[in-house]
């Protein structure tokens, strides 16, 4: 079996790459390769190399690119909107999101979030790191945007710009099942999921004047990691995103 590894675009130069780090410690000591094994090295924009591995040293691998096929677009782009929440519930939408297509997640500071962090370049390099260990083991083969913590506001309106569709998780919305006919053929869905506590009503407000429709996941309050990948898996599957 041909193995795939999400790699930095940064690894792959021309007709080579040079694999280094964390990754030469997969490939050398978890898949335990040899010269000559092949595999498919995904940039992180989804463009596939196929390869050769050529030779190892105590610190790098280097491989021969010998094909590349272009990414192929699975449907509708989906944005989530997170309300930044405790860090393993954080972590936890990151990682599940990956796995369900997100390809661009913005975490959002809301007027309930217990989590704001002091620095948060170095929670981004952080959640690259999640996201890409999440695409290795899904095989998925682009990577998510990432976003720096930002007001919910911000957050919403940059999410909004690049979708056609604008949904918001709240108990009490319309039934997202009633709204499936616009999940179709859409340019892209935009979720939004509040933090723990939820969202107040002065948020709720914003969203909406935003363009964010409030619909319900049934008749039970979900946690704010569960009603997110919940929210992600029904709006995939609505817009063929799955099928596909």
């Amino acid at each position: 079996m041909t193995r795939r590894l999400v790699v930095h675009s940064d690894a792959i130069d021309g007709d080579s790459a040079t694999i280094t780090g964390s990754l030469h410690h997969y490939l050398c000591h978890v898949l335990r390769l040899r010269q000559g094994d092949t595999l498919v090295l995904v940039d992180g924009t989804g463009t596939e190399h196929e390869g050769t591995i050529q030779a190892f040293s105590s610190l790098e691998v280097r491989i021969d690119i010998t094909a590349r096929r272009s990414p192929i677009s699975p449907g509708p782009r989906l944005i989530l909107v997170q309300g930044m929440s405790r860090r393993a519930k954080h972590e936890l939408v990151l990682q599940k999101s990956t796995e369900l297509g997100v390809d661009w997640v913005l975490p959002a500071q809301c007027q309930r979030s217990v989590s704001r962090p002091a620095e948060p370049g170095r929670k981004l390099e952080r959640w690259l790191e999640i996201v890409a260990h999440a695409a290795r083991q899904c095989q998925r083969s682009t990577l998510p945007l990432l976003s720096l913590p930002q007001p919910l506001g911000q957050a919403l309106a940059q999410a909004g710009s690049s979708a056609d569709v604008c949904l918001l998780a709240r108990p009490g919305g319309r039934p997202l099942a009633d709204l499936a006919p616009r999940l179709v053929r859409t340019r892209g869905v935009a979720v939004a999921v509040g933090p723990e506590g939820g969202l107040t009503e002065e948020e709720v407000q914003q969203a909406e004047e935003l363009g964010f429709t409030p619909v319900n996941l049934g008749p039970l309050v979900l946690r704010t990691e569960t009603a997110a990948v919940v929210m992600l898996a029904l709006v995939a599957q609505l817009s063929g995103r799955l099928s596909a």
